[in-house]
């Protein structure tokens, strides 16, 4: 296996594929595996050969593939494959399952059944499965290849990427990254420059005082000259001042420079992430982009402050140095240079480890975040099923996997360090034996001497400081290159070139032939054709999973259609500017999303500078004036994460007033009154019904009795239209509308009994 591949399958290894296994599974598997035979993959499974839901467990090492079954609160082995025997490796999909197949030479074993939500890790099973054996990939993947896993394999390379990233690291070029990190410091180059000269003038002085304190010994100490002494000590005293005040104003200004290249990244960043696409996010988690935003972007802020100038500088140093020397003494310059290749080739093999190392260390910081990130705003779900426990045993985890990672580099750095300070050691050995006998034998002076040692340690310290500065740039560069693979991510859904803005939007809205996916080869929608006159309100309905809410993202451009159009007052959606598209929908959601911040921000957040009298009139018609003045500070009171400290009836009302301070021409109804008591759908639904008037809206309901209004209703099954009509036509046809209705009607029934 080479490198590369090693270095693919440790970018693929982490706490999703690595699960602890009950004791019984352990126990049998001290008795099937080698002493030295390392685990890559220990997988928990959550469905048997046989299609029920029961636990199975997966092995795989660098020797062979194992199934294990529990059986009387023991395990035993149910397949076991070698590595050598492994020709393809293939995951099935089936209805709600998949599975993962191996084939041999004559047969194929099918080693484990998954559940969907599995099927992310098996997946990297699979990939981690094919660098291991040099499986092939069987021809209907290679025909997929390029279109559903275009975010599975790199299209420059064709390597496999690794789930969280979607750009490969190893068509990123080192010295590009680099060159790319340094651009950042080009609207700052005066502050930069300034800043080279005070470190370079800092150097000077910090080199000075040798040849002072060589004068000392030889004009001063050695022939007793007094007068000398205090000329010495004041020219001593005055480059230790101006070391002291260089030092500070070169301080402040490269910790501004950083700063201020972090705050333009930092932003950068945060200003792409807003233009990237739903899918986007859909793939990460939320810790994972929050450690990009945080965590990466102030590594960088060293490098760009210090380490830069710092290796410059350094690297200007040494020579410098060495010519100082070798004036002074050729024979004892030689000899200080002895452990320079030792230390040149220390520093080059812990930089190529401690990249490694990092790497996988700032895996483990973005898993810790989304653990983080997941139990923290879901706390009352998490308490509601008393999984406190649960919750605690997968942060340990997780933080013992960030232990144990950090301990890794730690060994790299507890071996290197201690390393290199015995190197230098030696080297000042020599110098005291060597120059010490000179001085003995009349050779060379005692100045000199005093000389050669504080250069020496001068040469040293910039030798060993590339040492560090080494794993600091591997570093800086390891958090680059998970800054650059987001800003280097493409929006999926871009502005097409020479997109438009009307200017004036009727908002009629037609679904032309349309077909879409979000995975090849199953389609979610299909030959969707039906229109929206303006003004007109279209009530979506259908069984869960039938498409209702995956129409409405097509009309926002969330996800893009496969075949067919959707069209705006005659334009295809795709040649309208996004902006102008969003601006003119308004979205009320089942379960609707408050931002921490006052009522009144909430209302106005898509009209950032309305007028309060224009937020008040909001609140009004979506009847939620009288409740928020009710609220201790009335419109400036706060309503907490994600909008916890007002009721469910309370935040859909804000977010309806949102809707309506934003007066789009287009509006999109989401089960908007679902899981709310009687009174509060009432007040909610005389809010919707002044929201509606005018607009072209679209309302995904369950409850049928809330469309018996709307002008058109189209009924989807499977990602088919399969009736179209109004609530009295519908019901006359018997056919899937009328039999829902029915059988809420007699549901409601029941629960009225």
């Amino acid at each position: 296996m080479t490198e590369a591949e090693r270095n693919e399958i440790d970018k693929l290894l982490d706490d999703d594929v690595r699960q602890d296994l009950p004791p019984a599974v352990e126990a049998t598997l001290s008795g099937l595996l080698d002493r030295d035979e390392p685990r890559l993959v220990s997988l928990v499974s959550d469905i048997t050969p046989d299609g029920d839901y029961g636990e199975r467990w997966l092995l795989v090492t660098d020797r062979r593939v194992a199934t294990l079954a529990p059986e009387n609160g023991k395990a035993t082995v149910e397949a076991e494959i070698p590595l050598c025997d492994v020709r393809q490796v293939r995951v099935r999909d089936f209805v709600g399952s998949g599975s993962l197949e191996i084939v041999t030479e004559d047969k194929a074993v099918e080693v484990l059944r998954f559940s969907r939500s599995v099927a992310p890790e098996m997946q990297r099973v699979q990939r981690i499965l094919r660098h291991l054996t040099g499986a092939e990939e069987t021809g209907e993947e290679g025909r997929r290849k390029g279109v559903g896993l275009r975010a599975m394999r790199c299209p420059t390379c064709g390597r496999a990427l690794a789930r969280w990233s979607e750009v490969c690291p190893f068509c990123m070029k080192k010295g590009q990254l680099l060159a790319r990190l340094i651009g950042y410091v080009g609207p700052y180059r005066t502050i930069a420059i300034a800043g080279f000269l005070l470190s370079l003038t800092l150097t000077v002085l910090n080199l000075a005082p040798a040849y002072v304190t060589r004068y000392l010994f030889n004009g001063v100490i050695t022939p007793r000259y007094l007068p000398g002494l205090k000329v010495a000590v004041m020219w001593l005293l005055i480059m230790a001042l101006l070391r002291a005040g260089v030092s500070m104003i070169r301080g402040y200004m490269m910790e501004w420079l950083g700063g201020r290249v972090v705050l333009d990244m930092r932003t950068q960043l945060y200003d792409h992430m807003q233009m990237l696409s739903l899918g986007f996010f859909g793939r990460k988690q939320t810790g994972q982009i929050m450690s990009r935003v945080t965590n990466d972007i102030m590594r960088l802020q060293y490098f760009v402050a210090e380490g830069l100038q710092q290796i410059i500088i350094n690297l200007l140093t040494i020579p410098v140095i060495c010519l100082m020397l070798f004036a002074a003494n050729p024979r004892l310059a030689a000899l200080t240079l002895v452990p320079t290749p030792f230390i040149a080739f220390g520093a080059i093999w812990f930089g190529r480890l401690i990249h490694r190392v990092y790497q996988k260390v700032w895996r483990r910081y973005s898993g810790l975040n989304a653990v983080l990130a997941d139990s923290i705003p879901g706390i009352r779900v998490v308490k509601s099923f008393a999984q406190e426990d649960r919750e605690s045993r997968r942060f340990r985890r997780r933080s013992t996997a960030l232990f144990d990672q950090e301990l890794q580099a730690v060994k790299l750095w507890v071996t290197f360090f201690p390393a290199l300070g015995l190197m230098t050691s030696i080297g000042s050995l020599f110098i005291y034996g060597f120059g010490g006998r000179q001085v003995i034998l009349g050779m060379t002076d005692v100045g000199t001497l005093v000389m050669f040692t504080q250069l020496m340690w001068q040469f040293y310290m910039p030798v060993q400081s590339l040492g560090d500065m080494n794993h600091r740039v591997q570093h800086a560069l390891t958090a680059a290159e998970r800054v650059f693979e987001v800003l280097d991510t493409q929006p999926e859904i871009p502005d097409a070139p020479g997109s438009i803005k009307l200017d004036h939007l009727e908002g009629r809205v037609e679904f032309r032939h349309v077909e879409f996916s979000y995975e090849p080869g199953k389609p979610v929608l299909h030959d969707i054709s039906f229109a929206a006159e303006p003004g007109e309100v279209i009530g979506l309905v259908g069984p869960s999973g039938a498409g209702k809410t995956t129409l409405v993202q097509l009309l926002s451009r969330f996800y893009e259609v496969e075949e067919g159009r959707v069209l705006v007052d005659g334009h295809d959606v795709r040649d309208l500017s996004l902006r102008f598209l969003r601006q003119q929908i308004g979205v009320v959601l089942q379960e609707p999303f408050l931002f921490h911040g006052t009522v009144a921000e909430n209302i106005a957040y898509g009209v950032p500078n309305a007028k309060p009298q224009e937020i008040v009139a909001a609140a009004k018609a979506a009847n939620a004036h009288d409740f928020i003045v009710n609220l201790p500070h009335g419109y400036d009171t706060h309503v907490g994460e994600r909008g916890q400290l007002l009721s469910g009836g309370e935040r859909q009302r804000v977010s309806i007033a949102r809707a309506i301070m934003k007066n789009p021409r287009i509006l999109i109804l989401d089960e908007a009154t679902s899981s709310v008591d009687t009174e509060t759908e009432m007040l909610i639904q005389q809010a919707l019904e002044r929201l509606v008037a005018n607009r072209t809206t679209f309302a995904i309901a369950h409850r049928l009795s809330t469309l018996r209004k709307a002008d058109k209703i189209v009924v989807l099954e499977h990602g088919r239209l399969v009736e179209m009509g109004t609530h009295n036509e519908l019901l006359d046809g018997d056919g899937l509308y009328g039999r829902l209705c029915k059988l809420q009607s007699e549901l409601s029934k029941v629960r009225g009994v």
